[in-house]
């Protein structure tokens, strides 16, 4: 069943069918297509119920029927506004969640992410989004989730008197449209569907572009003299530095405007708690609050702790004895205390232009590294290897949008 090519439509086609000991489900791609044009970061995979499809009897545990669906916005434990962003419960409600119709005798199928305690499936019927994964594989929470809201982003700016009110509406011109009643047991992910599913679309962005662009404006807006000048004579461009901060700290910061000053959120933009929240770890120094404690002395620590704090509390969040590794809106490391403890110890970050002067820093040293190369360099300034490499292809993508509002 092909897309009509007018209108928002999510292309899902069933590639076969998951088995591992008892559980079971249906595996699919995914793509969404704006007016027929495929949209990048919005394409990646699919679990659902097994089949056939059924839309005749009600709570029948099925898949739902291969067709075309409306889709409306949903309110209730799972949501198309006022989702929970907490970044630290898997699982919180209200979940994100956008409502199919026009499902016969089936009710409340929805597009939500996989949650705790059924990461291999979360589904009555629903359809649950994914990167690839295999036969045996459990669904990351965390990315589930960041593909529904990456979703709802894109309606709200494709159809956004939908999201005006709590109000289950219509979503105008937007439909999921479902291919495929498979029955094969698949052992991976097929080699085409990989294929189709290919670098630029399947980029799992942190933020949409609509946010990107609300980002850029933000940063022009009150800071455009002093970035513009930044890049004179530079190879990076103002598109370059507001696609740093798309990747960095803008999906913490962008719902704080119009509630915070500009001035808090420069300050507040203290985030990356890895190496002390559980199951993270990092490399390079301090791997942890207790080996930067043991190094620079109590006093040092609790002033960063109580700076991780203070943007705890402002996401709602409780303390935390951790310090945090991440400070400015382009996330000048903590690694750097050793050369720059000035940076961290007078809280310099909370002036735009000492963060603005550490980034153009960093980069022309790492460009200089890299023989002059910019998309290396930005590559180092994250680090080294296939995160880096993702990084910077995220970098990429976001100085693409980025350039509507800073211009080349």
């Amino acid at each position: 069943m092909p897309i009509v090519g007018t209108g928002w439509e999510l292309h899902l086609k069933r590639l076969g069918m998951h088995k591992s000991g008892p559980r079971q489900r249906t595996y699919g791609s995914y793509q969404v297509y704006i007016d027929g044009q495929a949209q990048p970061g919005l394409a990646g995979f699919i679990c659902e119920r097994l089949g056939p499809g059924n839309n005749v009897t009600a709570g029948n545990g099925k898949r739902i029927e291969a067709k075309t669906y409306p889709l409306w916005t949903q309110f209730g434990q799972y949501r198309s506004i006022g989702y929970s962003t907490d970044q630290e419960v898997a699982g919180k409600p209200p979940m994100p969640a956008i409502l199919l119709l026009g499902t016969g005798a089936r009710t409340g199928i929805l597009i939500h992410p996989a949650h705790p305690p059924n990461l291999y499936l979360s589904s009555i019927g629903c359809l649950n989004p994914t990167s690839a994964v295999g036969p045996a594989d459990l669904i990351d929470f965390w990315d589930s989730h960041r593909r529904v809201i990456a979703l709802l982003e894109s309606l709200k700016t494709y159809a956004p008197t939908a999201f005006a009110h709590e109000v289950t509406s219509r979503i105008k011109d937007a439909s999921i449209v479902i291919d495929g009643e498979p029955t094969e047991q698949l052992t991976a992910t097929p080699v085409a569907a990989l294929a189709a599913v290919s670098a630029e679309t399947a980029l799992l962005l942190p933020i949409s572009k609509a946010s990107a662009l609300i980002c850029a404006r933000w940063l022009m807006d009150n800071f455009g003299d002093r970035i513009t000048n930044a890049c004179t004579d530079k190879i990076y461009k103002p598109k370059h530095l507001c696609a740093i901060v798309c990747q960095e700290t803008a999906y913490k910061w962008i719902p704080w405007i119009g509630t915070q000053s500009v001035q808090t959120i420069v300050e507040r933009a203290v985030f990356d708690a890895s190496g002390d929240y559980p199951g993270t770890s990092r490399g390079p120094f301090p791997k942890n609050t207790a080996a930067f404690r043991d190094k620079y002395g109590d006093s040092f620590a609790d002033l960063l702790i109580e700076e991780a704090n203070k943007t705890r509390r402002l996401q709602g969040w409780g303390d935390k004895s951790w310090v945090y590794k991440g400070y400015g809106l382009f996330q000048y490391d903590l690694q750097h205390v050793k050369t720059a403890e000035g940076f961290f110890k007078n809280r310099e970050w909370y002036s735009f232009d000492n963060c603005l002067s550490r980034v153009v820093e960093e980069l022309d040293d790492k460009l200089a590294a890299q023989g002059g190369d910019l998309w290396k360099a930005i590559k180092a300034y994250n680090g080294s290897g296939p995160a880096a490499e993702k990084y910077m292809q995220n970098v990429k993508a976001f100085t693409e949008y980025c350039e509507e509002v800073t211009g080349a």
